[in-house]
């Protein structure tokens, strides 16, 4: 009986494993999905493309993602998401223009697609900033903005960091995605 139950055991643990390694391999797809329902206040939609501009709306949008990407790494970059004055931050002029912008870029700028999903992710996260003083909520609101213009505007090394988060729900995988979603979840 106790080989049984010991041979029980090593199959249990070895199948829980690999069913593991399956899903780091498939970038988080088993264990969740990528929205967000629980959170009343983080309206994610379903949509089938990952992103869709507004008519002659695409080099208005791509402009002002950089421009606000450039902006978040002005503040985080080097640590400074850790050590930046946030009560000046969020009375500053140049944060009212980003709430402005991504406000912008979800309602005029991209079309129905999973990047709105994204801006709702941002704007949740805005909040979160200007609510609690959330230094984390910083990081990962730089963190979209840094892979959606690093991947539609094609920034090369030479033009600065290349490093992809995967955090977006139109550009990202799924453990990535699910992280944010999380925390959002957890915090807001």
């Amino acid at each position: 009986m106790l080989k049984f139950v010991s041979t029980f055991m090593v199959i249990t643990v070895i199948g829980v494993i690999g069913y593991h390694f399956i899903d780091y391999v498939d970038e988080g797809s088993l264990f969740s999905s990528t929205t967000l329902a629980s959170v009343q206040e983080i309206e994610h939609q379903e949509y089938e493309e990952a992103i869709i501009y507004q008519e002659n709306k695409e080099d208005q949008s791509l402009e002002i993602l950089s421009k606000q990407h450039k902006y978040l790494n002005d503040i985080t970059g080097w640590g400074g998401a850790d050590t930046i004055d946030l009560r000046n931050l969020k009375t500053s002029d140049e944060w009212k223009e980003l709430k402005s912008a991504l406000d912008w870029l979800k309602s005029e700028g991209f079309g129905p697609s999973k990047i709105r999903n994204d801006m709702e992710n941002a704007n949740a996260l805005i909040l979160l900033i200007e609510r609690e003083d959330d230094r984390t909520a910083l990081k990962y609101l730089h963190r979209i903005l840094h892979d959606l213009d690093v991947t539609l505007n094609e920034v090369t090394e030479q033009e600065g960091e290349t490093n992809i988060w995967g955090v977006t729900h139109a550009l990202g995988n799924n453990r990535e995605i699910r992280r944010v979603n999380n925390y959002l979840k957890q915090n807001f």
